[in-house]
């Protein structure tokens, strides 16, 4: 297994000039051969630091904090720091209409933005990889469903994209290696619980080897994925302006092309689409007309122009109060408990330059938020993170003397954020009128 996981961080460019990283470290199998792994290779690599995070979602009870205590006393027993979060993702899923999966996995990776490190590296295998695109397959997915899990995504990678379970498995036999159960793994009760114990096995009867197929088809599909996106981008540029978008040469380019502008084109607009939602669009930029979307949305196409409207406008802007309280750091005294979703409303007061002051967004404002890449513009922001168009002008925004330094809804500056060393925080509250 080292073999591969060196095969992997060397093909992929998983580590580049990272000094740190961080095991995302469950306690399961998969994620103790990780961090076991890494630590062997540590001087190979050139890495000065490992450390570890552990989520515990507030799920299963006894058995989570069972969990948890495992991660806690294994790292400590080899000298491994260990960073730990939680949240009550039942409750959290309750209030956001989401299921306790998605819920699940935004908390967690909430809580791993939080954690200083070059990257973060996640247990996810080939094994898991094959689970993934059969998921996005029951779903209907496009080409890029069919890419699998990528070895790295901005700041995690997964050292471990080469290998299979049975891999891991017999790592941790021939190494000795402790590790806990989640007992939700056991039934099918998931919908990848139901695809890893009822569909794989069957698919194994054809090709044994079938998860590492899997991931020679993803990582080819890949490759084509990226090179058709630099041309969409390319041809977007060329025909996306003032917020709507130029399909009056649509019959003439491909559909595969034409189709990728599309959903580009929605994404810049903050409109969620499907597959089927696709479709339409792309038939009335053929022939005109009019489709309904999600969200009291519609897509019309006049005159050769691919606009988005809303169907019900708002009869007025969304206010805001809000208030801002300056207090000692007590947040990390149980360090367990803070996760990003707090954290993205809290500022260092110490990193804030001269006087802090409260407004909305103008033209030109800009942020790098806390463990992102990039500097980006509030305008770009708030269509990334889907802020809906009547509460933009009265957004509230916080700057210093040196710029943005929060947003509401979208975060910090990495600049002004706070941690387990800040003294005196700013803490900001906000309601909406």
């Amino acid at each position: 297994m080292i073999k591969k996981v060196s095969e992997a961080l060397k093909r992929f460019g998983l580590i580049g000039d990272a000094k740190h990283i961080t095991v995302a470290l469950s306690g399961g199998a998969d994620s103790m051969a990780l961090l076991t792994a890494l630590i062997q290779l540590k001087q190979e690599l050139g890495i000065t630091k490992i450390s570890a995070a552990h989520f515990n979602h507030g799920i299963r009870g006894d058995e989570a904090l069972r969990d948890q205590r495992f991660v806690e006393n294994y790292c400590k027993s080899v000298g491994v720091e260990c960073f730990v979060g939680s949240a009550d993702v039942p409750d959290y899923a309750k209030q956001n209409h989401l299921s306790i999966e998605l819920a699940a996995r935004e908390l967690r990776y909430s809580f791993f933005d939080t954690i200083n490190t070059d990257v973060i590296a996640t247990a996810h295998t080939a094994s898991d990889n094959i689970e993934t695109v059969l998921f996005n397959i029951t779903r209907g997915t496009a080409l890029s469903g069919l890419c699998g899990i990528p070895p790295k995504r901005d700041k995690y990678i997964r050292p471990l994209i080469l290998c299979t379970r049975e891999d891991v498995e017999n790592f941790c036999k021939e190494q000795g290696i402790n590790f806990v159960t989640d007992s939700t793994n056991l039934c099918d009760d998931y919908t990848r619980n139901k695809l890893r114990h009822n569909v794989v096995p069957v698919l194994k009867t054809v090709n044994e080897s079938v998860a590492l197929a899997v991931s020679r088809m993803t990582s080819s599909l890949s490759e084509d994925e990226d090179f058709i996106n630099s041309v969409v981008l390319e041809q977007f540029n060329a025909i996306f302006k003032d917020g709507v978008l130029d399909v009056s040469g649509f019959k003439n380019i491909h559909p595969a092309i034409a189709k990728r502008l599309i959903v580009k084109y929605c994404d810049a607009m903050c409109v969620e689409v499907d597959n089927l939602h696709v479709n339409e669009i792309f038939a009335i930029c053929i022939n005109e007309g009019k489709k309904s979307l999600i969200g009291d949305k519609s897509a019309i196409v006049k005159n050769g122009v691919l606009t988005v409207e809303h169907t019900k406008q708002p009869q007025h802007n969304i206010e805001f109060q809000v208030d801002i309280t300056q207090q000692d750091n007590d947040l990390f005294k149980k360090s367990q408990n803070v996760h990003n979703l707090l954290l993205k409303n809290v500022l260092d007061c110490d990193k804030i330059v001269g006087c802090l002051r409260l407004k909305t967004r103008e033209s030109g404002d800009s942020i790098r938020l806390k463990n992102k890449n990039g500097t980006k513009t509030l305008k770009k922001l708030f269509c990334e993170y889907k802020i809906p168009i009547c509460e933009r002008e009265n957004l509230p925004v916080l700057c210093d003397d040196n710029g943005v330094v929060w947003v509401h809804k979208i975060g910090v500056a990495d600049r002004a954020a706070a941690d387990q060393n800040s003294n005196r925080i700013y803490k900001i509250t906000v309601n909406q009128i």
